[in-house]
């Protein structure tokens, strides 16, 4: 798709992001999920800030892509009752697995110069996801702990829910590796490896 058009569903996205946020408003005035439809105002401005600050450009692809994961995840999920609906949560952490370790094949292609081996690279990526796979249940333990709110459904689960997260998003990166490995050093602009190719080009001084 050429570059006006992705323009164009990018702010499409954020158009539909943004009637939805207020039908949630709309819906949770004042009710349970109030205070989420306000986190929902912030989680699709965190990624766009971090880059920002890093100073780096990145294609409308990558754009579209946190758009929609956070209108899933945060949006539908924390404000409109996903996570109560079977297997969303899953989803969820499915989806996770993928956009963190297509950043994590990002970020080993930028430090990584040197096709050093394959099975390098499937270790370095797949630990980065794993790594935050792990430290968002922590965070979600922590507010066990301290708020007693059970995001981890320590109560009513024990530690299944953690294990099938992690492991869903185990699932999920495996798949994008999958294809990562094979089309790493093809010569055609494949959709994942692509996006990486465009960020480099994009940041070339």
């Amino acid at each position: 798709m050429k570059k006006n058009g992705l323009k164009y569903m990018y702010f499409t996205t954020i158009l539909i992001y943004i009637v939805t946020l207020i039908y949630a408003f709309i819906v949770n005035w004042q009710g349970k999920y109030m205070g989420m439809c306000y986190v929902a105002v912030i989680t699709p401005l965190i990624f766009p800030i971090i880059l920002k600050l890093l100073k780096i450009k990145v294609p409308y692809e990558v754009l579209i892509i946190n758009v929609v994961f956070v209108y899933f995840a945060s949006l539908i999920g924390s404000c409109l009752g996903g996570y109560s609906t079977a297997y969303f949560d899953k989803f969820t952490h499915f989806a996770s697995g993928i956009v963190i370790l297509e950043l994590a094949y990002m970020v080993y292609k930028y430090y990584v110069k040197i096709d050093i081996s394959k099975v390098f690279m499937v270790l370095c990526i797949n630990a980065i996801n794993m790594m935050v796979a792990a430290l968002w249940e922590l965070y979600e333990y922590a507010l066990l702990i301290f708020v007693n709110n059970d995001a981890i459904r320590h109560y009513t689960t024990g530690v299944h829910d953690s294990m099938t997260d992690i492991l869903v998003c185990l699932i999920g990166g495996l798949l994008l590796t999958i294809y990562l490995v094979k089309y790493d050093n093809d010569k055609k602009d494949h959709f994942f490896v692509a996006l990486v190719r465009k960020t480099f080009q994009l940041n070339q001084k």
